[in-house]
């Protein structure tokens, strides 16, 4: 009997001051040397699979730059036998990588239309897309911006902060 009174008794005193705590959606990005999924887990809902505006769950990692529009994922897939030179792909293989690191000289020696270079006022490796250059980091950035938009189109509503 005592125990259970101490046990009311510390259940009401304690349970006003604690507060359900707001749980916000993460978002799951899961990059792949040629693919990337993105998954949304949200408190109480089971982990689900984003289908991208083509109703695929896997998304091509490549941008297309045309015209100061972007082009993403299958989009810039079906355009890049006509504008090689436009469209960079597999950016992740790059970053953290100098210009003497084998998957870049590899790469060179392939004859890719987009070749890496080092650039010396961003201290690093660049691909340069009309006469732009952008670094690795910058392009999986636009990627991952995509897959958030991804997420927006899928019909998720609130803010989404984190993402891992």
């Amino acid at each position: 009997m005592r125990a259970s009174n101490f046990s009311l008794l510390l259940t009401s005193v304690l349970l006003p001051h604690l507060t359900p705590t707001d749980s916000k959606p993460i978002l799951g990005v899961d990059l792949g040397s040629l693919y990337m999924k993105v998954a949304l887990v949200q408190r109480n809902a089971p982990l689900e699979i984003i289908v991208n505006m083509h109703s695929k769950r896997k998304t091509e990692q490549m941008i297309l730059f045309d015209s100061g529009t972007r082009f993403y994922g299958s989009d810039a897939s079906s355009l890049i036998a006509r504008k090689p030179t436009f469209t960079p792909y597999s950016m992740n293989l790059l970053l953290g990588r100098d210009e003497d690191h084998p998957v870049i000289v590899g790469q060179t020696e392939r004859h890719s239309p987009l070749p890496a270079h080092y650039n010396s006022t961003r201290s690093g490796v660049c691909l340069t897309v009309s006469s732009t250059p952008y670094t690795p980091e910058e392009l999986v950035a636009m990627i991952l911006s995509h897959a958030k938009d991804i997420t927006t189109a899928h019909g998720v509503t609130t803010q989404i902060n984190d993402c891992v």
